[in-house]
């Protein structure tokens, strides 16, 4: 199963020359994973227990398009592998059917030490589902 976030591309993501900043589109993919996260009631920045969250480690990116101020974003997250401490997502980054970046993210769920911490049997079973 995929998750689908939607959103619009604002000008303040834009660069000089009109179009968005290779970076912002990594943003959206935060973005998503954010919601999703929300959506599946799993801590952002941790819970009263440890106080951690989920820095990334690794990210890989192709970009193909670019895209402008009111384009009509579609990000699509699919977990790849979730790890004893780590989830793998691929994304892949559409406006208008049309792909503009694909890629994967890894991020490491950390204790308020900054340290990996297991991932919840609870939690591991909401994220593979994805």
């Amino acid at each position: 199963m995929a998750y689908l976030y939607q959103r619009r591309v604002a000008f303040a993501d834009t660069d000089a020359a009109g179009v968005v900043h290779f970076s912002r589109l990594l943003c959206y993919v935060e973005e998503a994973e954010h919601a999703l996260l929300a959506e599946l009631k799993i801590p952002l920045m941790g819970d009263d227990k440890d106080g951690g969250g989920w820095p990334r480690v690794h990210i890989d990116c192709d970009y193909f398009a670019p895209l402008r101020p009111a384009d009509e974003v579609e990000v699509i997250l699919i977990s790849e592998k979730v790890g004893r401490s780590s989830v793998n997502w691929n994304f892949n980054i559409l406006c208008d059917g049309q792909d503009v970046a694909k890629g994967s993210v890894k991020t490491v769920r950390v204790n308020a030490a900054g340290r990996p911490t297991e991932i919840s049997d609870d939690w591991r079973k909401l994220l593979k589902g994805v």
